[in-house]
């Protein structure tokens, strides 16, 4: 059943809450006040029949000037304004503030109720038409909504007002099911016997009874242990639907007007906000860059500072891009329509949608990206808002977020293949960001190969490091694994290097690496240690260890252990030496090591050490055996 909700908008005392009487048979008016003023001052809410296959909730809101900022919170979630025009007065101040705010927040369907019909002559509801039209035409720049005469009293026009509501609600898009639920509160109370109930508009997607939701900004968990729609127990509530939640967990005054139920943890409250600003042609001054302002989005007012994209002020009528900086935090999704109020005096001055939750720093934005996010098509969007997301990328759970469009139709383009981009792990990354990772990878190898130019090939794990600053790890791992197979660098173990990389050394440096091979060679089973290598060769130990490192991949020389290095000529003579030595079974202990080769213990320990690790020889209790011996009780 497809679920519509209906918002009256008017002047104060047009009758307004009279009319949604007449429609409903319910009185909005809650407060004592509001009976004995006889004027709506907080916004009320009933439930409008029309057929048994749409459900629609009607939204009453006050009229008053001073009471604007409830209006705005009962206007937001609305599908379809009800405009009430009083006919003996005609439009007023708060008709045309109204009217305003519902273009701001993007409602794009109406009907206008010309009321107390029966009051004046058949002269001059024909001129308080027209003027009702001219109204429409001025602030919405058309006149095709509906104008329905109707007296609240006698009953005149009610029938053909229903019919009008009905054929508009026909051609009112439904909100989208497969979605992230979100329900800004409008109210929120508690009941004996019930407790915490909050109350509001379900924005998206679905919330069924059961379920985890979370108030945010707060950021408190609660339990949905009963839903209400229009006074009926429901097991579940979809998108366009007026929602009572009974809540577990939570007191009445941890969730109130401005607070925003939602259940997905990709929801997030933020402090800065990119959007589309627009000024309305009557806001009376523009907007200076680093203005405070009042922000309303939802039901949820923030005072904040507006920083502008394109040039230091936007005059009245003006549109343009601009940053939002919150003084408290928001709940929003791309593609949310807010309304701007000057902070004093407080007047309603224009509005804005939403296009980046978490926009970069002023010189940083591209609002090349942000038009086609907001103006392009729906694969266009999800293309711009992926390429936002950089080497960072963007996670599959973020992009109703990003985007603003339902999971549903991100779930259809992405298997339609039309997003132009490429999913690793849980992250969604622009093909451009995929060639900008490989030249940036590239970049830092080059970095780090320049800075340790003595080596051969650079740490793997500081090519990670150095490229995480920038791109997520899946893309590091894709990109390295990429490069790799297109030969554009090479990973040896542990480490990494260009296919062309060759060490650079100095003249002094080529002569030391040298002198180190000629002293290794020379001092065969009895080398010099490296500190005392150090010393020798008047380098320092840096140096050194590139150099031993170039010898050692060069296969010129092995290490006994981390401070005692022999030439390769040297490890081969010992091993054929130990192998004709221990033929036939024979074992070998130390004193025999010790006087075939004649070391003292500080090289005969390690060099033992070194036939043991490289698999020559094998440690017994009488001594050593060449390792490729069976054991004792082994047959041969």
């Amino acid at each position: 059943m497809k679920g519509i909700v209906v918002g009256t908008a008017g002047h104060v005392d047009h009758g307004k809450t009279t009319l949604v009487e007449a429609l409903t048979g319910i009185q909005t008016d809650r407060w004592r006040e509001e009976k004995e003023r006889g004027l709506t001052i907080d916004i009320g809410f009933a439930r409008l029949r029309l057929d048994d296959d749409v459900e629609t909730g009607l939204v009453d809101v006050p009229g008053h000037e001073d009471f604007l900022k409830n209006m705005l919170a009962g206007a937001t979630g609305i599908d379809l304004l009800l405009l009430v025009i009083a006919a003996d007065e005609g439009p007023m101040p708060q008709t045309l503030e109204h009217l305003a705010i519902a273009r701001l927040l993007g409602i794009e369907r109406g009907v206008v109720a010309l009321t107390k019909c029966d009051r004046v002559d058949r002269e001059w509801l024909e001129l308080a038409e027209e003027a009702s039209r001219e109204t429409l035409r001025e602030i919405l720049g058309h006149e095709e909504w509906p104008v329905v005469h109707v007296s609240a009293t006698t009953g005149t026009g009610l029938e053909e007002l229903r019919q009008a509501i009905r054929s508009e609600v026909d051609s009112t898009a439904e909100r989208a099911q497969e979605d992230l639920f979100r329900l800004p509160v409008d109210r929120a109370f508690s009941i004996r016997g019930t407790g915490t109930v909050a109350t509001g508009t379900v924005w998206s997607g679905r919330v069924q009874v059961g379920d985890e939701v979370r108030v945010l900004p707060a950021d408190l968990s609660a339990r949905v242990r009963a839903l209400e729609v229009h006074d009926e127990a429901r097991p579940g509530v979809e998108a366009g639907r007026r929602c009572a939640l009974a809540l577990v967990g939570l007191e009445a005054d941890q969730v109130r007007r401005g607070s925003v139920l939602v259940s997905d943890a990709a929801w997030q409250p933020t402090r800065r906000i990119g959007a589309h600003l627009q000024l309305l042609a009557h806001a009376g001054r523009g907007v200076e860059h680093d203005q405070r302002l009042r922000v309303y989005l939802g039901t949820r007012e923030v005072m904040a500072r507006v920083l502008l994209l394109e040039g230091d002020s936007l005059a009245p009528g003006q549109d343009g891009w601009g940053i939002l900086k919150l003084e408290e935090p928001l709940v929003a999704r791309v593609r949310d329509r807010l309304v701007l109020r000057f902070y004093s005096p407080v007047t309603t001055i224009g509005g804005g949608q939403v296009v980046d939750v978490s926009p970069a720093a002023l010189r940083d934005v591209r609002t090349d990206s942000w038009q086609r996010i907001l103006r392009g098509s729906d694969s266009e969007a999800l293309a711009a808002a992926i390429e936002e997301g950089g080497g960072r990328g963007v996670a599959r759970t973020q992009l109703p977020i990003v985007t603003g469009l339902a999971e549903g139709r991100i779930k259809a383009l992405s298997e339609r293949g039309s997003t132009g981009s490429v999913r690793l792990g849980g992250n969604w990354f622009a093909e451009r960001s995929l060639v900008e990772a490989e030249e940036a990878m590239l970049a830092e190898l080059d970095a780090l190969q320049a800075r340790d130019r003595r080596a051969s090939a650079v740490s793997l794990g500081s090519l990670r490091a150095a490229c995480s600053q920038r791109l997520a790890p899946e893309l590091v791992d894709d990109t390295l694994n990429r490069l790799d197979k297109m030969k554009r660098l090479e990973i040896l173990g542990p480490r990494v290097r260009r296919p062309d990389h060759r060490p650079s050394l100095s003249g002094e440096e080529t002569k030391a690496k040298l002198r180190l091979r000629d002293i290794l060679a020379t001092r065969r089973l009895e080398p010099p240690t490296v500190p005392e290598l150090a010393r020798e060769l008047q380098v320092d130990r840096d140096v050194l260890h590139d150099l031993l490192l170039l010898l050692r991949e060069e296969g010129a020389i092995v290490p006994l252990n981390a401070e005692l290095y022999v030439t390769s000529d040297t490890a081969g003579e010992l091993i054929g030496r130990v192998r004709a030595m221990l033929a036939d079974g024979r074992t070998g202990t130390p004193t025999i090591f010790k006087e075939e080769f004649g070391v003292s213990r500080k090289f005969l320990i390690p060099m033992l050490e070194y036939l043991d690790r490289e698999g020559i020889t094998r440690r017994t209790g009488e001594g050593r055996v060449l390792a490729d011996m069976p054991e004792a009780g082994q047959s041969t």
